[in-house]
């Protein structure tokens, strides 16, 4: 049976079409003014300190943001939210809870992917973990994404993690056998000192245990350069610096430079070195 479709029939379809509209785009309107509603609340709770709530008025503007295509609050909602993670990470890390740490770490890599903050955080909970291989792998990501997005300072701290990881293998190497270090192991650690100039330049500290790889292997003209390339670039204190001419005055010594060596001898008698330092130049005054 067939509906006869009236003038007024028409007119109620045409009315209730309208009303339809009307509320879809009153849903709207209210959506979006929901997520934006929800960015500002979330302004307010970081301001009141109350992070819990921060974090999940920003989760709902990022959602809602995506939602309306608005990309400009979607993103700075995300950014927010990758330094919350941050601090969730760092709070974790504190107190030892390194798993937890690096899911808020992965969460604000996820929302941000700029922020190098993260990386650096996780790479430092994987480091406490002992999974070395994927905390320097970290640790070149969080250089990388730093220097690209102009964050020198986790660029710089990224960096001093990756030189002072490959420090420790070589001085590590080098302590080994005490007395006994010879030449392979001078050998492992210069390897590794090799390999952190890959990706980052070397200090005072690096030099320096260059030249006391090059002393275990016997080629003490090398040593004493690298010594010397550690004084230019020392800027600690004279009992901290003392280490480097001790190494220098052995391989000048071991080079029968006397002279040479009771000079750096008299440098290096500072500190823990002090006894041992006068102690050649005694010897030597001899010579």
């Amino acid at each position: 049976m067939k509906l006869k479709c009236t003038k007024r029939t028409r007119h109620f379809a045409r009315m209730l079409l309208l009303a339809f509209l009307v509320a879809a785009i009153g849903s709207s309107a209210a959506s979006a003014q929901d997520y934006k509603e929800a960015y500002n609340n979330g302004l307010e709770a970081a301001k009141a300190k109350n992070y819990d709530e921060a974090y999940a008025q920003f989760s709902r503007a990022v959602e809602g943001a995506k939602q309306a295509g608005d990309a400009d609050v979607e993103k700075r909602a995300a950014k927010v939210l990758a330094q919350l993670d941050y601090r969730n990470g760092l709070k974790a890390t504190k107190a030892e809870n390194y798993e937890e740490a690096l899911t808020h770490f992965d969460k604000g890599i996820a929302h941000y992917p700029t922020n190098a903050k993260n990386y650096l955080g996780k790479a430092l909970a994987l480091k406490k973990l002992d999974r070395m291989d994927d905390a320097m792998a970290m640790f070149l990501k969080a250089k990388e994404v730093a220097e690209a997005n102009g964050d020198r300072k986790t660029a710089r701290t990224a960096e001093k993690a990756i030189r002072d990881q490959y420090i420790f293998l070589a001085s590590s190497t080098l302590s080994k056998k005490g007395d006994r270090t010879g030449r392979a192991e001078g050998e492992q650690a210069l390897a590794y000192l090799e390999e952190m100039q890959k990706y980052v330049e070397p200090d005072a500290d690096a030099y320096y245990y260059m030249a006391e790889a090059y002393k275990a292997m016997g080629n003490y003209e090398q040593a004493v350069a690298m010594a010397d390339k550690a004084l230019e670039l020392h800027r600690g204190s004279r009992t901290d610096k003392a280490k480097i001419y001790f190494v220098k005055g052995e391989a000048l010594m071991a080079m029968q430079d006397y002279e040479g060596a009771k000079a750096a001898f008299r440098n290096a008698a500072y500190g823990s070195y002090k006894a041992t330092a006068q102690h050649y130049i005694e010897t030597l005054g001899t010579r």
